[in-house]
């Protein structure tokens, strides 16, 4: 799901809020590959972790045009991200 989420976030003007639980472990494992710019937090003590999508690195952009598998299966991502606020 990872390089499908790569896409998704590839897509979406940055910066972006990420607040799905699912959609911020993604958001950190992008992280720790080096293909994402990103920053965690939690805005109230003892909340959720938010995750802040800020940029593809070059990696990233090097990653995104080694995948061809021409898959679908972030489209329903797309659709959340849409709803969240710049």
């Amino acid at each position: 799901m990872s390089i499908e989420f790569l896409r998704v976030l590839a897509k979406h003007p940055a910066p972006a809020t990420l607040t799905d639980p699912h959609d911020v472990d993604n958001l950190l494992v992008l992280r720790a590959a080096g293909l994402v710019a990103a920053l965690t937090f939690k805005p109230d003590a003892g909340g959720r972790e938010v995750g802040r999508f800020l940029a593809l690195t070059p990696d990233g952009r090097s990653a995104l045009g080694m995948a061809t598998d021409g898959s679908n299966r972030g489209a329903q991502a797309i659709s959340q991200l849409q709803k969240l606020p710049q």
